[in-house]
């Protein structure tokens, strides 16, 4: 609960410093604001329903990385990219070395909110 928290409060500064992603509403939960965050990039992407891919992404993908950092890491990826993405500057020392299995670890969940389950 506490790294739920921290991820909230930084969440809720990032979008605080980014008019684009600005709520209208008060946001009560992380998934609604990696959802809030997400939607504007993911309408680039996918035409249809992309509130929905992004929920997904949260639920399937982002939330399941039990690493505060790079969960952050994930969101901040997404934020700029479109897609969970990690950058190594964007992870302390300590978490870098797992970079690449937070990254498999998401990549069919995000192929399949993206695109429907893979066959």
């Amino acid at each position: 609960m506490p790294n739920l928290l921290v991820a909230a409060a930084v969440m809720a500064g990032v979008l605080a410093g980014s008019a684009q992603a600005a709520p209208t509403v008060p946001l009560k939960t992380e998934r609604d604001l990696f959802v809030s965050v997400c939607t504007p990039r993911m309408s680039a992407r996918i035409a249809k329903q992309p509130e929905i891919v992004c929920g997904c992404l949260h639920d399937n993908a982002v939330s399941r990385e039990e690493d505060t950092e790079l969960r952050l890491a994930l969101i901040r990826g997404v934020e700029e990219t479109g897609v969970p993405s990690i950058q190594y500057a964007w992870v302390p020392n300590k978490s870098q070395e797992r970079v690449v299995e937070a990254l498999d670890k998401v990549a069919a969940p995000t192929l399949a909110c993206m695109f429907g389950p893979t066959r």
